[in-house]
């Protein structure tokens, strides 16, 4: 399987997660490889540069909960603005301002003002997160610390005022080819064509972007721009994949699939490390239900994927506690149709894309998207959304506390019982779930309440939180928080919930 199938499948989904129009990370990749051509880079930094392309947002869904606390629905928030000068004070606080006080009147305006005025300060952190889980997504992919490290420069500026004040050539040159190939994307779509993109990008020349690589963008804008006009966006992107094209086989993608999973479940506080559980328990359900080896494993992959759209939905709706309106559960509603939009390019993902979108279908036909009956649910389908269910169900969420196995078991089988969930499927979930603890693996040195305190990290609480959980002091916790930091020298909480996911331990 070609490692680029699986990246612009994750490009998708992270346009669906900041508000992009469909195809931006992709047209980003290609123009930015084709910059690289004319620029005489490297093969090593065009291959990079198409690669930082396209994974340039894969830390957007890290601390979700902090984008939405500023911007109200983040993602409707990007929608709005794109094409804004994301370092440039002057441009972008008159936009978070005026989104922040749509519709809510003169002195519901003012106040929603000054709850933005009042998060503002927590900005670098939600920007240092999305580079450190960017940074952590690609080496699980794969990359190596040279990729890492340009990554970690999303933010960089040409003229050092990004958040690390990385300057000129301090910032990757394939990441600076990047930052061109993203900015000519958005001058041409937002801006009027041709003419748009050339000014979009020549106003940022020597700001945000490096002037040389403006120029060789203006001396050849044509053809470079022609690259994106093609019927297909996703063929020419495969097309652009500079060679050798890189394949990843075995368990490599299934490591491929399991980061492409947390990518989708930091979305929310409450369901980090979910596909992860889900996928172990589908395949452990098809192995009791006699299935063999092949599709053991299209259950697993499809259990990593079935909420990739997920991202595509403001997290202050999965994190609501109170009951949602008819128009959020609509939304809810709607991340697996978009989660099936975004696995439908890739061939190698055909027969998991499958499976995948019918997650949350029912065999009442009471499910969501489509509303399936039975008939059109296929074995595979009916044990990942029994094990989805039940995995559900042991978790928390923001309206209700975790249930235990004993109750879990219960509800999930008067789903069964009520013709909502296939019996047969509900029954091999049950024997494969078990009601016996697993053990935590203490990797990276961590002590048995070291473990627990990333545990409760990765469920998003604070130091406070995590005190009074453990009733321990607010000092301790945070003693122990930066323990657990140092071993598995991370330096956010973003960054540690991807070791917990990793490692397991996350309920």
């Amino acid at each position: 399987m070609r490692l680029a199938e699986l990246i612009g499948t994750l490009s998708l989904a992270t346009d669906a997660g900041t508000g992009a129009p469909e195809d931006h990370g992709l047209k980003a990749g290609i123009l930015a490889a084709k910059l690289g051509e004319y620029a005489q880079a490297s093969d090593r930094e065009r291959a990079d540069a198409y690669y930082l392309a396209l994974l340039k947002y894969s830390g957007c869904t890290a601390e979700g909960h902090m984008a939405t606390a500023m911007f109200g629905d983040e993602i409707e928030f990007g929608l709005e603005n794109q094409g804004a000068d994301w370092g440039d004070a002057k441009d972008v606080l008159p936009r978070v301002l005026r989104h922040a006080r749509k519709g809510k009147g003169t002195f519901g305006g003012i106040a929603a003002m000054a709850r933005v005025f009042g998060k503002l300060p927590g900005m670098p952190a939600v920007q240092k997160a999305h580079c450190e889980v960017a940074a952590l997504l690609a080496r699980r992919l794969g990359f190596d610390e040279e990729f890492q490290a340009a990554i970690s420069q999303i933010n960089e500026r040409w003229n050092g005022g990004g958040p690390n004040k990385a300057k000129g050539e301090a910032i990757a040159r394939a990441m600076r080819l990047a930052h061109v190939g993203e900015d000519i994307e958005v001058g041409h779509r937002c801006h009027g064509g041709f003419d748009g993109a050339m000014s979009f990008v020549g106003a940022h020349a020597g700001k945000g972007l490096d002037p040389k690589l403006v120029d060789v963008f203006k001396a050849n804008a044509k053809d470079i721009l022609a690259t994106i006009e093609a019927p297909s966006i996703w063929a020419a992107a495969m097309d652009a994949e500079p060679k050798p094209h890189r394949e990843v086989v075995g368990p490599e993608i299934d490591e491929a699939l399991l980061t492409m999973s947390t990518f989708a479940d930091l979305k929310s506080r409450y369901t980090r490390g979910h596909s992860a559980h889900v996928a172990n328990l589908a395949a452990d359900a098809a192995k009791h239900a006699g299935f063999n080896e092949e599709v053991q494993t299209l259950v697993r992959r499809a259990a990593l994927l079935h909420d990739i759209g997920r991202v595509a939905i403001t997290a202050g709706i999965w994190d609501k506690a109170t009951p949602l309106s008819d128009l959020e559960r609509e939304k809810i509603r709607m991340h697996t149709y978009i989660g099936e939009r975004v696995l439908a390019r890739a061939p190698s993902l055909a027969l998991v894309a499958d499976v995948a979108s019918l997650a949350h279908e029912r065999l009442d036909g009471t499910g969501y998207h489509r509303r399936l009956a039975a008939a059109a649910c296929p074995p595979a389908s009916r044990l990942l959304a029994a094990a989805d269910v039940y995995r559900a169900l042991v978790e928390e969420r923001p309206h209700r506390a975790a249930r235990s196995p004993i109750e879990a078991a219960t509800e999930l089988q008067a789903m069964a019982d009520s013709g909502a969930l296939c019996p047969d499927a509900t029954r091999a979930v049950l024997a494969a779930a078990g009601h016996t603890p697993k053990k935590v693996e203490r990797a990276h040195g961590l002590t048995d309440r070291e473990v627990e305190v990333l545990r409760l990290v990765a469920r998003g609480l604070t130091n406070k939180e995590i005190a009074t959980t453990l009733d321990i002091s607010t000092k301790t916790a945070g003693h122990h928080v930066q323990n657990v930091f140092g071993k598995l020298k991370v330096t956010t909480r973003a960054a540690a919930a991807i070791h917990a996911i990793t490692l397991g331990i996350t309920a």
